[in-house]
């Protein structure tokens, strides 16, 4: 036999208690619905004693260091979060489904028999305590729930040594004997010292170590512990005039509210069990209290598929979610998201719908080695009124199916079956943080019509997974751009004083550069270097200009503009001023179908002089440039579409070092002399005129500039 020092390490050591299965189900399903409220999660563990001892364990524990204890499952779980909550059930999944021939091959220990019993104590109990006034509910339903928690513990350190205590099936006041020889410890006083490692109301732990005490002892209790006793005799199965002879002695209540407490608390009972498709048969009217409760829960095996399933499946992501949430940029984030769908699934049709910045559309993202990439850069979707089953599915978070078998009524819908080449799309939506972030299309493969239950709850884990890194990237390039918008607002304020303050004693010396001149015409070799000190003011002057540009407000005046002349006439405006002597040639293939479209003709020359000016220059004054236009027109955009302005050379390209600050301005890799800021200038009106741009560049094929302009007439 142990001593009872050596039992209580032992538990220490063993960690896991057996669960409900069908709760821990449940509880998992609660925790990845993210529109589960945390008040249905605590309902859940409350419910549980096992549960409801870990939640307690946990955040009493010295991890956490709080200074006043929480002796209630509701708040212990809001200050825990449905994180934490999901990381115990899940750890609590894996032990059961790991553990489960142990406990499958106890004859005489029922985890369902023990969770009947142990809630029906608590509902007792908080009613006793109502109806008496004399205790806090609150407590009252937690000693309940928890009095025989030490027999759930025995079991799971002791199950040999335990299953022999109750193979002899002694009476209750021979059990703790029994257990107190086989083991060295009592369920009772094990029951206790938990409660009182967690710091809770000592009272609690008063009424678990004394709820076999002899009733005449407990008349002299506080009332706590007299209620939690009272409860535990009327919860029992057997002679019901002795369970509430007891009840009137410690609490002084007649037969006839005895009675309607029970009655009601059974009704209670029956209502959480069918909820969980667990059947209690209560005693009939004929047997009375000679009767047995009879319970009757789902089949054992098929409960441990289902938590073995959500292991596997848990098991399974833990690689892919490892490299999604590692993943550096929101281009290898889609594409461990698709990596994850192929692997786990063997979808190879995967396309990503994202809100825009100003959500209003939705379009289209793969990553570059995705079949569909070319598709998804043409799909676009409007999000208000619209009748896309996709936007549908966006807007309400709900997973939909695109078929051939059903007719589509919205033309987008259809094109996007047509464009994937299946009989059937799923439409997952992603959501973040209560926040739409966008929605996967998944072509199914021809043998499936719709998911499976197991395929759509561990499909909804990667996207959901998916869905808070995409967000998370988002609000951290927002911020960013909040961040880079302050920091250009000050260099522009910064660049206009300094522009002002210098172009005034540039200019007065220039003036008197002009009068010496004057004065000396006759002196040939002080003319000439005059005249290089004049070039190099003018140079300086020129650069101070540029400041004076990036620091101009943005364009105020729209026309209706023909971007193809506009960009014609600079192309031979630069052919015959900065590329006169110059060995780069300068080609312009105009798109003749291109729209007229509302913006800046000021802001469009800037841009492509700008980008001209900037190949030249990266070139050496020699080689290839190609200025290309062209309409981007994307499925389901209504009418919409952009005006797509292609600058291209081929020229040695951008060193890599230099990508990530290409339009960061004062950063030049032209040398001395040179501002850096002729990409920034160009950044800046792009944005003013409420477009994109995009840079490609490799080394010794040149350089690629594309600009996308959206197509309004208003």
């Amino acid at each position: 036999m142990s001593t009872k020092e050596t039992v209580f390490n032992r538990i220490k050591e063993s960690g896991h208690v057996p669960v409900l299965p069908e709760i821990l189900v449940r509880l998992l399903e609660a925790c990845d619905n993210q529109a589960t409220p945390l008040t249905q999660v605590a309902s859940l563990i409350d419910k549980d004693p096992s549960l409801s001892y870990k939640v307690l364990q946990l955040v009493n524990s010295a991890y956490f260091g709080l200074k006043t204890t929480y002796s209630g499952v509701d708040q212990a779980v809001v200050y825990l979060g449905v994180n934490s909550v999901k990381n115990m059930a899940v750890t609590a999944a894996v032990h059961q489904v790991f553990n489960s021939e142990r406990f499958n091959n106890l004859k005489y220990f029922n985890i369902h028999t023990f969770w009947h019993h142990s809630l029906k104590c608590a509902c007792l109990a908080r009613r006793l305590a109502e109806l008496t006034g004399q205790a806090n509910p609150d407590d009252a339903y937690l000693g309940g729930l928890l009095h025989d928690l030490g027999k759930l513990v025995l079991v799971s350190a002791y199950p040999e040594q335990y299953e022999a205590v109750l193979a002899d099936s002694p009476p209750q006041e021979e059990l703790l004997e029994a257990e107190q020889s086989k083991i060295g410890a009592q369920h009772a006083d094990i029951g206790a010292w938990l409660v009182a490692d967690w710091k809770l109301n000592p009272l609690i732990g008063d009424a678990i170590s004394y709820h076999h005490e002899d009733p005449q002892r407990v008349t002299g209790a506080f009332p706590l512990v007299k209620i939690v006793y009272s409860a535990n005799e009327l919860s029992k199965d057997g002679n019901q005039e002795v369970a509430r002879g007891v009840a009137d002695l410690l609490l002084g209540l007649d037969g006839e509210d005895l009675k309607q407490i029970t009655e009601a608390a059974n009704e209670e009972i029956l209502q959480i069990s069918a909820e969980l498709g667990i059947t209690v048969e209560a005693p009939s009217p004929e047997e009375g209290d000679a009767g047995r409760t009879v319970i009757v829960a789902e089949d054992g095996a098929t409960l441990h598929a289902n938590l073995a399933s959500r292991i596997k499946g848990i098991a399974l992501l833990s690689g892919f979610l490892e490299n999604m949430s590692q993943a550096e940029d929101n281009e290898a984030m889609i594409k461990a998201f698709e990596q994850s769908l192929q692997v786990l699934f063997g979808f190879d049709r995967t396309v990503l719908l994202m809100p825009d910045r100003d959500e209003v559309l939705l379009t289209g993202r793969a990553s570059a080695s995705n079949k569909l990439r070319g598709l998804s850069l043409e799909l676009i979707l409007p999000i208000q009124k619209s009748s896309s089953c996709i936007v549908k599915a966006y807007q309400a978070r709900s997973l939909d199916y695109l078929k051939t078998s059903e007719e589509q009524e919205n033309l987008a819908d259809r094109q996007i079956i047509s464009a994937f080449g299946c009989r059937v799309v799923a439409v997952v939506p992603l959501s973040a943080e209560m926040q739409e972030v966008g929605v996967a299309l998944i072509g199914l493969p021809e043998s499936m019509t719709e998911l499976s239950t197991n395929d759509h709850r561990l499909l909804k884990t990667i996207c959901q997974q998916a869905a808070m890194c995409l967000y998370l990237d988002e609000l951290k390039a927002r911020k960013a751009e909040d961040i880079e918008t302050e920091r250009q607002a000050a260099i522009a304020m910064t660049a206009r004083k300094f522009a002002h303050e210098v172009n005034n004693p540039l200019g007065i010396i220039h003036n008197y550069l002009t009068t010496l001149k004057l004065k000396v015409a006759d002196e040939d070799n002080i003319n000439r270097e005059l005249g290089i000190i004049s070039e190099e003011i003018n140079r300086i002057s020129a650069m101070i200009n540029q400041l004076d540009t990036f620091a101009q407000a943005s364009f105020s005046t729209s026309d209706l503009t023909n971007v193809n002349n506009i960009i014609s006439d600079i192309v031979q405006l630069v052919k015959s001023s900065f590329l006169n002597d110059s060995a780069t040639e300068v080609s312009f293939n105009a798109d003749p179908e291109l729209p007229l479209i509302k913006t800046s003709p000021d802001g469009i020359k800037q841009i492509v002089i700008n980008l001209l000016k900037n190949s030249s220059e990266a070139m050496g004054g020699s080689g290839q440039v190609v200025v290309t236009t062209s309409r981007s027109q994307r499925i389901g955009s209504e009418g919409q579409g952009e005006i797509i302005i292609r600058v291209e050379d081929n020229g040695p390209g951008l060193p890599e070092t230099v990508k990530d600050n290409l339009f960061t301005p004062f950063i030049s890799t032209k040398g001395i002399g040179h501002s850096g800021l002729g990409l920034s200038i160009v950044k800046k009106a792009v944005a003013d005129l409420g477009g994109t741009i995009e840079c490609t560049s490799e080394s010794k094929r040149g350089t690629v500039f594309e600009i996308g302009l959206p197509i309004s007439n208003e």
